[in-house]
């Protein structure tokens, strides 16, 4: 899952949390796009993987 502006405004409704906009924009960066792994292969990130990034990020930890 690439993560889009639309995709987190949907996610943040359904975890009924509101997120500053400064987390947002550094969320959004982080996983607005396909990973290259060491090997050349194409990585995305799991719905599951953004759920708990933004739970880490509105509970104040470091994302990423």
């Amino acid at each position: 899952m690439i993560l889009r502006k639309n995709s987190f405004k949907k996610l943040q409704e359904s975890m009924r949390i509101s997120i500053p906009y400064n987390i947002e924009k550094e969320l959004l960066k982080e996983y607005g796009h396909s990973v290259v792994d060491d090997e050349g292969h194409i990585f995305e990130y799991t719905e599951q993987d953004i759920y708990e990034q933004i739970r880490k990020a509105v509970q104040g930890r470091k994302i990423g």
